[in-house]
């Protein structure tokens, strides 16, 4: 099948989407990139799209091969994968006579501190000893929890918001069962998952899955996960060391955020004022942020990407 055999439907921040028949799309990855909910910047990333379905792919097939069931349906090409479409509705309250459609939450798992609760440690947003670590002593990035810690993001809003056990069940139609068979999914599938990294010499800091309730409500797990974008992989040679270097989009936030693009950011929101658009980091940046990219795909997925 050729793309141009596809009908475009829309694009996202990192990926466009097109229509293959009635019941399944394609996911086209892009080599354009997004942070901080501010959308698309205005350049992209070499080789991002082939190193973003290469780990796709990958986590995929692990997901197959340990029986965790997915939209996921073939690989297309190097940068395009076919799926199994669902329903994204946005206008209502979804209930439990609903099926094939999106859960409008994103299910976020921790396994060290990192990115956005490292920041809520250190602004004092949270707690260490809320997540089982020592009280008063704000945790090194990379420490690892006692457990894999549990967070719940909005999907479909403008801006990602936390969100509790209830409201996400409540807003995505979920029995108490619904929810907790769909953690047991994601845990089992980034069990597997940081074990292939491991294999690779990477650890997984955290990252996020987004399910689907398909038809006859089956839980699956859609989008893509396991990712440069979607999760956090560091070194593990480094990270055993108390040293963290990010294999991922986290390294991009941390060049905003110390350029002061964040806080700038911050603050047109808060006035009400439009974003300002994400600066141009550099070319010596950007292309190591490539090779962060492509190493840690070819080592995860096994294949020498071009």
């Amino acid at each position: 099948m050729k793309l141009v055999d596809l009908e475009f439907i829309r694009p996202g921040s990192a990926k466009d989407i097109y229509r293959v028949d009635k019941t399944d799309i394609a996911f086209r990855f892009t080599e354009w990139f997004s942070v901080f909910d501010v959308g698309r910047a205005s350049y992209g990333i070499p080789g991002k799209a082939l190193a973003m379905c290469a780990c796709a792919v990958k986590s995929f097939q692990i997901a197959e091969q340990i029986g965790i069931p997915t939209h996921y349906v073939e690989q297309l090409d190097d940068v395009t994968i076919q799926v199994k479409e669902a329903k994204i509705i946005k206008d209502r309250a979804l209930t439990s006579q609903d099926e094939n459609y999106v859960v409008p939450a994103e299910f976020i798992y921790r396994l060290n501190v990192a990115g956005s609760i490292h920041r809520d440690f250190v602004s004092g947003a949270k707690r260490p000893e809320d997540y089982g670590l020592p009280a008063d002593i704000i945790p090194e990035v990379g420490t690892p929890f006692p457990h894999p810690v549990h967070y719940l993001t909005t999907k479909f809003e403008d801006f990602d918001r936390e969100l509790t056990e209830e409201e996400v069940r409540i807003m995505a139609g979920l029995t108490l069962e619904d929810y907790h068979q769909i953690w047991s999914m994601v845990d089992r599938q980034i069990g597997a998952c940081s074990l292939e990294m491991a294999y690779a010499g990477f650890g997984l800091l955290d990252g996020k899955c987004e399910p689907i309730m398909g038809y006859g409500r089956r839980k699956s797990l859609g989008d893509v996960f396991c990712t440069p974008d979607e999760d956090r992989p560091v070194p593990l040679v480094l990270l055993r060391k108390g040293i963290i270097k990010h294999y991922s989009k986290e390294e991009i936030r941390k060049k905003l955020i110390e350029i002061g693009y964040k806080a700038e950011l911050d603050a047109a929101r808060q006035a009400g004022k439009e974003d300002p658009p994400i600066p141009f980091l550099g070319d010596e940046f950007i292309c190591d942020i490539a090779q962060r990219y492509k190493d840690v795909a070819e080592a995860y997925s096994g294949r020498r990407l071009n």
